[in-house]
């Protein structure tokens, strides 16, 4: 079962994604999220970083929801959530 104990998450705003983790056991697994599904998400327009991470904050139990049903179909090691996974 896949977990998130780190609260920690950055915005890459060159690459357009967030990045956090979480833990299956021992094991990392790395997330990105692209910044049109937060962007759909949070109903967010482009704009600074700061309100990516604030609407990453606010919509996290979902954002998490979604990481945890992908992890399961594809159990790799760094997993990509687009707007397809809401």
């Amino acid at each position: 079962m896949i977990g998130f104990p780190n609260q920690m998450r950055s915005f890459d705003e060159d690459a357009g994604i967030i990045r956090f983790s979480g833990y299956d056991g021992v094991m990392e697994v790395r997330f990105v999220l692209e910044a049109p599904a937060l962007e759909r998400l949070a109903g967010l327009s482009r704009s600074p970083d700061t309100a990516y991470l604030d609407a990453f904050d606010r919509f996290r139990d979902q954002i998490e929801t979604a990481a945890t049903r992908s992890y399961k179909k594809h159990r790799n090691s760094l997993i990509r959530l687009s707007s397809a996974d809401f």
